[in-house]
């Protein structure tokens, strides 16, 4: 089933607009700004001026988070004890440049007390801190550990740790847990309020941030150092972990890309990684197509990635070399096996009714864990739906692999519904990790399919539809117009995404197969030259893991997205469709307006939601509204703070047992209100009071309780409080999708 096109209604820019653009900033042309426009910026002094150029924005402080005084207090005790200090790092992209950083930028500061770092052995063991590792550091007379992009889910382990007289500063972005870490520090970006412009921040940004404060902390020590030669590193690792590149994320991208850019600056490893791939600048492209899938290599084919770290910091460039062809070689056979598994995954795609099945769900006993997720990302943007693999353990019961979305699709909501089949979960909207039993995999495939009809409101899996930002002629193919896309950049996949290009009636000619095998890739792809009907422009382009049968004859309509590869720049075809047949829609009517950035600018005529909503029986609610009346939806909301499940409970407790003494009832709705919760959530914790032994009687409006003389807990106490923390985390999560999901999704979660 083929996926739709569709093409944003003409909302053109004012010229007004257009000229302060190209004013203010001289690369940009008509075209920069009419995307400017149309993705929502358009206040030239708050907004255009701090997208576009990093200097003027103004950096958040480090010290706004919370615990970074107690990180440094820590840190200053290191120095007055000449305590032995060691980092703890994790195996991707992100978790390696963030080792790195600390590595390198601790150095000034810490001087022989910074004794080691240790990353776990993919292969062996799983993210975040190890009993075993923590005694391979205790043995070398480690007393402090700095973790980076990992560590804030480790409490067992951090007790540990101060069993061995080992305390644990924790540098992370990953997802809070309720209870208390017992760290010597916490730095999560995660304790920022959601709108905060640290709040989405990777492992690497957080431990630059830490550095920053550190250095502001002691000039003294770090005289000679200029903090600002780990960007490169700090970009490479937020661009590989693809956050949303707003906020802080979006300036120390900008940093750090510019000085990728000056190619006599590179490290010796990056140039040698990247080799012969670019010749003069490091661009985002590179960084994704590149530098991050080598990095990620190491870990999935071999494990240890100690080598990553010398590899970015070394000065030698006879190692520098020696090291990247290594890693060249662990690439090509990362892309050997990554081959075989998607040929035996779409062999077994071929075997099922797509025209029934939303999800895509496979397994095998073979398959390396390691790898499912790079290929469920490939049948996801083949097929256009959701893609699961799993590898089976026939002797275990057990299967476990990796999820991927299409972009459209909030894949965390979807399987968080199943919730009650795995064994483990994990992940966000575009990806998670599960584990469960072999038997409950048809379980899974038949409600994931099940749930996702309900949600499109229909049984049919059609292909969520191919967004077209601008249609542009081919002689307007040039690099000109690269130039002003890329004064957009850097772009990530849900807040700003790359604009697709529409190319119409045009003749593809001069078709070719072309299959790149070297250490650089492995897959096939169809050059050609595209060629206007008066025959009097042309230009090159590349449709990749097609061939040239699969090209139809005539003249075509293509998006693309346009690129520079060392000097020759050409067309990237995303769709290809003959012209004479090819249908495009106009998108969807625009009726939502967002100001959730910037609530009080919200002066824009239509109906105002001032409340993030909770759930989306309540969303449903406002589109029907904007529907029935034909107005837009101003989303003129911010996120409110997260609800903490103890101070919710606390506060539940109280007010139920006050009222028990006074012998009152207490109105469901006005308690709902006090707590912020909804009525299900509500329910969990009624149920929590009737474990304790108290007397719960309510109706649709009321509720009355009796208390006993003595509460006493029980096992099913400890199920149904885990119940209600369930749902104050799920309430925390819709807030969190409602006040940072892009327009697109939000327009059709209904």
């Amino acid at each position: 089933m083929q996926r739709p096109w569709q093409l944003y209604p003409s909302d053109p820019a004012p010229l007004d607009f257009i000229e302060a653009v190209k004013r203010r900033h001289p690369p940009a042309g008509a075209i920069t700004a009419q995307l400017l426009w149309q993705r929502g910026y358009r206040d030239l002094d708050q907004q255009v001026r701090v997208f576009l150029d990093w200097r003027c924005y103004r950096s958040a402080s480090p010290l706004e988070f919370p615990e970074m005084a107690l990180a440094l207090e820590r840190l200053q005790q290191a120095f007055d004890q000449q305590e032995k200090v060691a980092i703890w790092g994790d195996f991707d992209t992100d978790g390696v440049t963030a080792t790195a950083v600390l590595w390198e930028g601790l150095k000034p500061l810490l001087g022989a007390q910074l004794v080691d770092f240790y990353i776990p052995n993919r292969q062996q063991d799983s993210h975040g801190l190890s009993f075993h590792g923590l005694e391979t550091l205790h043995q070398k007379g480690v007393s402090l550990i700095i973790t980076c992009d990992t560590g804030c889910t480790n409490r067992a382990e951090i007790a540990f740790a101060r069993t061995l007289g080992i305390e644990v500063i924790v540098t992370d972005h990953h997802t809070l847990e309720p209870t208390p870490l017992g760290a010597a520090a916490l730095l999560n970006p995660r304790q920022l309020p959601w709108e905060h412009p640290l709040r989405h921040l990777s492992g690497v940004g957080v431990a630059y941030k830490f550095l920053e404060a550190a250095y502001a902390r002691w000039p003294e020590k770090t005289q000679g150092y200029a903090l600002e030669t780990l960007l490169d590193l700090v970009a490479i690792g937020l661009i590989a972990d693809l956050v949303e590149l707003r906020g802080e994320c979006r300036y120390l991208a900008q940093r750090g890309l510019e000085q990728l850019e000056k190619s006599q600056t590179l490290r010796p490893g990056i140039a040698a990684l990247l080799q012969p791939a670019v010749r003069n600048t490091v661009r985002q492209r590179e960084i994704s197509f590149s530098l991050a899938p080598r990095l990620n290599a190491v870990s999935r084919i071999e494990g240890n990635v100690r080598p990553l770290v010398t590899l970015l910091t070394t000065k030698d460039k006879w190692e520098a070399q020696r090291l990247a062809q290594r890693i060249e070689q662990v690439n090509k056979e990362r892309r050997r096996r990554q081959k075989e598994i998607a040929k035996i995954a779409h062999a077994k795609v071929a075997q099922l009714d797509l025209s029934t099945s939303r999800v895509i769900l496979l397994t095998d006993d073979g398959w390396p864990l390691s790898l499912l997720g790079l290929v469920a990302s490939e049948l996801v943007k083949t097929y256009g739906r959701p893609a699961i693999l799993l590898q089976t353990n026939p002797e275990t019961g057990m299967a476990a692999g990796s999820a991927r979305s299409d972009g459209f699709l909030d894949l965390y909501e979807a399987l968080h519904s199943q919730r009650h089949l795995f064994e483990a979960f994990g992940g966000h909207p575009y990806a998670a990790g599960l584990k469960l039993k072999i038997e409950h995999i048809p379980l899974l495939a038949a409600a994931l399919n099940q749930f996702l009809a309900q949600q499109e409101g229909t049984a049919s899996a059609t292909p969520k539809p191919l967004r077209i930002d601008l249609q542009v002629t081919l002689d307007q193919l040039n690099g000109e117009l690269l130039r002003e896309l890329e004064v957009l950049a850097p772009f990530d996949s849900t807040h700003h995404p790359p604009p697709q290009l529409l190319v119409r009636n045009v003749e593809p000619t001069q078709l070719t197969n072309n299959s790149l095998t070297g250490s650089q890739t492995s897959r096939t792809y169809v050059s050609m030259w595209l060629r206007d009907p008066q025959g009097q422009h042309t230009f090159p382009a590349k449709w990749w893991d097609h061939e040239v049968g699969d090209c139809p004859k005539g003249c075509c309509d293509l998006v693309i997205e346009l690129e520079q590869w060392q000097d020759s720049l050409s067309a990237v075809i995303k769709d290809l469709r003959p012209s004479a047949t090819n249908v495009i829609q106009p998108a969807s009517f625009q009726f939502l307006v967002d100001y959730r950035d910037r609530p009080p600018a919200a002066s824009v005529k239509g109906l105002r939601v001032e409340t993030c909503p909770k759930s989306r029986q309540s969303w449903r609610q406002w589109i029907q509204r904007a529907r029935r009346e034909q107005q837009p939806l101003i989303l003129a909301y911010s996120l409110p703070p997260e609800q903490d499940a103890l101070k919710v409970w606390q506060e539940f407790l109280r007010q139920c047992h006050q009222a028990s003494q006074q012998g009152k009832r207490l109105q469901r709705a006005k308690l709902q209100k006090d707590l912020g919760i909804e009525a299900a959530t509500l329910n969990y914790a009624l149920r929590v009071l009737e474990t304790l032994g108290v007397k719960v009687l309510y109706t649709a409006e009321e509720v009355w309780c009796k208390w006993p003389p003595q509460v006493n807990s029980s096992a099913d106490t400890a199920i149904a409080l885990e119940a209600f923390t369930a749902a104050i985390a799920e309430e925390n999560f819709r807030r969190r999708y409602f006040a940072t999901a892009p327009l697109q999704a939000l327009q059709e979660a209904h």
